[in-house]
């Protein structure tokens, strides 16, 4: 079973008032994989301050468990003083815990002698060299995270450009998932300067790159066929692209498009370079026609391998007993994404009519998952999407005023960043939605409310 976590009460680090935390002594991957991660990405044991809205995390003791990887390790922070025979019986009450939920054939020597970390780096390494992670790719994502630091932290502009172009050839694609991850993660702690500073390097990474014209043309590309999605506009911005990324990109985009009519508008195009003795034309669109054909059918079978295997997770998931769901749920966390949920409500829709036991079981898979999804979100991300799940006005109000501490102008500023996010994302009910949810925070916390 999950092993809950403690309350803690300290002083904020940031703003000294005292805060009560949620603290993990346990991390169980076979039981709260979701926690792994959470260590993983440096956010274990992290809070939101109620007063001063900075985050942080604690650093405290924790006893970290893999069954699969025969994995036990302590980790004790170098800056927390403990005595020997204090620290021994940690050990010992940790680890019996750890025993007493498991079975008596898990109970393995391993868990009597745990490996012993004051730095938490080392033992996040040791962690990932465990999941096949080897010490060469550790040292590459370390040189790349320092550079990505190095970046940030150049704040003169001249410098900053000679830096990107000096290390062009260090400028991948993986590098930009990380700028792109950084700036995810200042949106939603709310660090409004750190996501401009990122966001500023990110635009001068994209202008004086290599990687970056071609992500930058990519994007232009991609923006010209979203802004209109036709078959004509399709096939005009295909003609057009000169890399190859680019058209598979639009294939994936147009896949519905790429029907008779698609293909007669490209016949018509090669049969009038022919007949204008447009050689060199003809043989182009002829070979774009064979290149479009072979990626229309790699890309149905990327879709239907992904679908089939939606299809048995769900079947998985449908044989389980109950008591077993959410356990597995969270552990293949991963692999519930939009295909999964649309798999899930067409068989909703299906079980409906014709079978209230597959509906009701359908229906508890679709909650299981959702819990999960949402215990990984940060606290603020979760309290946003309680609101805009429950009744309004009567039961947002109930759960702002609840809340009242949490709606300072930093609070109330993110959220207005949402609606932005929320409509560029085509949601405009729901943007619509969370501006009233707004205009009531504001309401409840004395601030001066949006003109309808």
């Amino acid at each position: 079973m999950p092993y809950p976590p403690a309350n803690t009460s300290i002083a904020c680090p940031f703003c000294r008032q005292p805060i009560t935390i949620q603290v993990h002594q346990i991390v169980d991957v076979s039981e709260q994989p979701e926690l792994k991660q959470l260590l993983l990405a440096g956010r274990l044991n992290s809070f939101t301050c109620p007063h001063c809205h900075n985050t942080g995390a604690l650093a405290t003791p924790f006893f970290y468990h893999d069954p699969d990887q025969e994995l036990a390790l302590l980790f004790i922070p170098m800056n927390i003083s403990v005595k020997e025979a204090d620290q021994q019986k940690m050990i010992g009450r940790l680890t019996q815990q750890v025993m007493a939920n498991l079975a008596p054939e898990k109970r393995k020597g391993y868990l009597l002698q745990p490996q012993q970390f004051f730095n938490l780096k080392t033992m996040v390494e040791t962690i990932l060299q465990a999941d096949g992670v080897t010490p060469e790719m550790l040292a590459k994502e370390e040189a790349r995270l320092n550079f990505l630091q190095e970046l940030v932290d150049t704040t003169d502009d001249a410098r900053l450009d000679d830096l990107i172009k000096l290390h062009d050839a260090d400028f991948d694609l993986t590098l930009f998932q990380l700028l792109t991850s950084a700036l995810a993660a200042a949106a939603t702690d709310r660090q409004r300067a750190e996501f401009d500073r990122v966001q500023h390097i990110r635009d001068r990474a994209l202008a004086l790159t290599t990687v970056g014209q071609k992500i930058k043309q990519q994007q232009i590309v991609i923006e010209a066929f979203t802004a209109n999605p036709t078959r004509e506009n399709l096939l005009d911005q295909l003609v057009a692209a000169e890399e190859a990324e680019v058209r598979e990109a639009l294939l994936t985009m147009g896949r519905p498009m790429l029907d008779y009519p698609f293909f007669q508008a490209l016949t018509a195009k090669i049969d009038a370079a022919k007949k204008d003795s447009q050689a060199e034309e003809e043989a182009r669109l002829t070979a774009l026609r064979k290149e479009i054909l072979t990626t229309r059918d790699k890309i149905d079978a990327q879709t239907q391998a992904v679908m089939e295997s939606k299809v048995a997770l769900l079947r998985e998931l449908l044989a389980l007993p109950e008591a077993d769901l959410d356990k597995t749920v969270k552990a293949r966390l991963g692999e519930f994404d939009d295909l999964f949920f649309e798999v899930l409500t067409q068989n909703l829709q299906q079980a409906q009519q014709s079978d209230p036991q597959a509906f009701a079981q359908l229906q508890k898979i679709g909650d299981a998952a959702m819990r999960a999804i949402q215990g990984t979100q940060p606290p603020e991300v979760r309290f946003v999407n309680t609101l805009l799940q429950i009744d309004y006005p009567n039961q947002t109000k109930e759960l702002l005023e609840r809340n009242k501490q949490v709606l300072g102008p930093e609070f109330i500023a993110w959220m207005e960043g949402l609606v932005g996010e929320l409509r560029e994302g085509g949601r405009t009910e729901t943007a619509d939605r969370l501006v009233q949810v707004i205009d009531q925070a504001k309401e409840i916390a004395g601030l001066k409310v949006s003109l309808k």
